[in-house]
């Protein structure tokens, strides 16, 4: 069994969402958690990444995950904002590399082609995906948290692709 935490960063709201992969070919996800680390946005920026340093750690030890899912950053409007994301990226990266668990990073398209087999879904048609492949059924579901489980299931799907294609080439 793998436990997965997914991770979706950011600097006044960062989402969280931990599956296990079950059954005997570990590709069967089963929701364990998800929620959402809030941060006041007048807060300085060190401040806010001690508040996610805490909590996240927090989140960690609590769920123990075997494995850290993150999305990977390509493209901001604002320089300003991604040097910012990629502090709450890297606070989460530490975390990871602190408690010895390994980091997965898929881009949008990735995540996307995994739920809905089209790398250009919209935010709402994955949204619908978690719910119906975790057995969800609240509509209570933060966007944040969301993605975050998305980056779960992407990684099962991954994962077990992974192991797939090293067993035909023994």
């Amino acid at each position: 069994m793998m436990r997965i935490i997914g991770i979706d960063p950011g600097t006044i709201c960062c989402g969280y969402g931990v599956v296990e992969s079950r059954g005997a070919a570990r590709r069967d996800p089963a929701y364990v958690a998800c929620g959402e680390i809030r941060m006041n946005r007048k807060d300085p920026l060190p401040e806010r990444l001690k508040i996610l340093n805490d909590s996240l750690s927090a989140v960690i030890n609590e769920f123990r995950p075997s494995h850290l899912c993150i999305e990977k950053i390509f493209y901001h409007k604002s320089i300003r904002s991604a040097l910012a994301l990629g502090s709450t990226r890297g606070v989460a990266l530490l975390l990871a590399a602190q408690s010895g668990i390994p980091v997965f990073e898929y881009n949008a398209t990735e995540l996307k082609m995994a739920l809905t087999g089209y790398g250009r879904a919209e935010k709402r048609q994955v949204q619908h995906m978690v719910k119906i492949i975790l057995g969800l059924n609240s509509s209570k579901l933060s966007e944040d948290s969301t993605d975050a489980l998305a980056l779960c299931i992407c990684h099962i799907n991954s994962f077990r692709a992974q192991e797939l294609r090293g067993q035909q080439s023994i």
